[in-house]
């Protein structure tokens, strides 16, 4: 028997899906943590539940475990943490907040690639609703991709930033380098994934966030680049006990 289910909400097009992976018994009596997914570019929501690469496989077993998993389009496959993205996050936090079983407060997140990097934006935004972040790949340095225009993803940086990312007027918030140099995201546990052959987010870049953020991040390097293969490298067994240590 299932441990879990699924709820969508929809009214016709992937830009609005939601969906909701929740305990089939939701304890009120031992509420906790709630788990929110941000998908990767090119996706939707519906990643959270796909099975494909894997995601979804993982994200049942914590569900199975009594959190509350949600996922929504967060303004679209090309948001790259922008400000409509980490409003439409801020949604998705209320909306786990209300479910059954949740335990008030922080929430632990989830993030693919570009997923990860709104992850981070959201919990620098946030840092008293963030319990730890679990990322794949994530997009770690905003400008270095976008000035280098690394796997031609320079043009959807600057179509998410108005026209046109300039570190001097987005870094400060939508750039987890920055950020993390400026002490935003200290105190934030992170398991981090990172592909050692990786042509968008730069292996590098992750070398220099752990340094910056000490023993707050776990680094595990991946033999792949920036390809749906190396999801398939990921330790699933890793991140349900990261999930089951910090998001208590």
């Amino acid at each position: 028997m299932s441990t879990f289910s699924v709820t969508t909400t929809a009214s016709g097009t992937l830009d609005s899906l939601k969906i909701s992976l929740q305990p089939k018994y939701a304890s009120t009596q031992s509420p906790r943590p709630a788990v929110l997914y941000c998908h990767a570019a090119g996706s939707y929501g519906i990643e959270l539940i796909d099975p494909y690469a894997g995601q979804g496989v993982f994200m049942q077993r914590i569900a199975a475990l009594g959190h509350n998993c949600y996922s929504a389009a967060h303004a679209g496959p090309q948001a790259w943490g922008n400000a409509a993205c980490l409003s439409e996050m801020t949604a998705s936090y209320n909306t786990l907040q209300a479910l059954p079983g949740t335990k008030p407060g922080k929430v632990a997140l989830i993030g693919a690639s570009m997923g990860g990097l709104s992850a981070m934006n959201w919990a620098a935004a946030n840092p008293t609703k963030v319990a730890c972040i679990v990322m794949t790949i994530p997009v770690i340095n905003v400008t270095d991709i976008k000035g280098n225009d690394r796997l031609g993803y320079g043009a959807y940086i600057n179509s998410a930033y108005g026209g046109s990312w300039t570190e001097g007027q987005y870094g400060a918030n939508h750039n987890p380098q920055t950020m993390a140099s400026a002490g935003k995201l200290n105190g934030i546990p992170m398991l981090i994934f990172y592909g050692l052959t990786d042509q968008l987010c730069m292996p590098a870049e992750a070398l220099t966030l752990k340094a910056k953020l000490g023993a707050n991040v776990t680094l595990v390097p991946l033999q792949g680049g920036h390809i749906i293969e190396t999801y398939d490298e990921v330790n699933h067994d890793m991140i349900v006990d990261f999930i089951e240590t910090h998001a208590a």
